[in-house]
């Protein structure tokens, strides 16, 4: 375990330095701590797409979640200057004020995940195919995690991977989501149906 400290001068972006940092370093590990204050905070509220925006001073309470090589999910809360806390899913556009303090540690040898793998996969109803650097992919994987929907999702990471899911879908954007095998739609789609049941139809 290794710890790491990075000192973000004001203007700075908190999602972007943590993605950069991890991505040059290629370490994975989990943010322990923060200190620091902001100008404009953007989140992501459960079970809300919208993207919300913040304005003002405002002091970080927490920074929470992991890194992964440039990759990061974290949640950030937050106080205005009239102590009222927000808090959800980090998003870019949060910009130092002053400035910020993040502690973080990473680990020699991969994080083991401790769920049984197998039994998501053989009890999951849901299929979801991914494109590595798609912001919608991403949406629609944290939209199926947020509301712990059981799902296996699948990378395309070349032609031949591609061609099958097309076959299957006769559509060529991603994500594309399967529902017991039968193709359902993409991020659009997904997000209609989580504001009509929260995709309690999809257990």
């Amino acid at each position: 375990m290794h710890p790491h400290s990075l000192k973000l001068s004001p203007e700075s972006d908190l999602i972007s330095c943590i993605k950069e940092y991890s991505l040059s370093n290629q370490i994975y590990g989990y943010v322990s701590g923060v200190v620091g204050n902001l100008k404009q905070v953007c989140i992501q509220c459960p079970g809300n797409q919208e993207i919300n925006k913040f304005q003002g001073n405002l002091e970080i309470v927490s920074l929470n979640g992991h890194f992964n090589k440039g990759e990061v999910h974290l949640h950030l809360s937050f106080a205005d200057e009239g102590c009222n806390v927000f808090g959800g899913h980090l998003e870019e556009g949060c910009i130092v004020k002053k400035g910020a303090d993040i502690f973080l540690l990473s680990f020699e040898q991969k994080i083991i995940d401790f769920s049984n793998k197998t039994l998501i996969e053989n009890n999951s109803r849901v299929k979801i195919y991914i494109l590595k650097d798609c912001p919608w992919s991403k949406r629609a994987t944290r939209l199926l995690n947020s509301l712990s929907i059981p799902h296996e999702s699948i990378l395309v990471e070349n032609d031949d991977s591609f061609q099958k899911v097309l076959n299957q879908s006769k559509h060529n954007t991603f994500p594309q989501i399967f529902l017991d095998n039968r193709f359902f739609g993409g991020y659009d789609e997904l997000s209609k149906q989580a504001k009509l049941d929260y995709l309690n139809s999809f257990k």
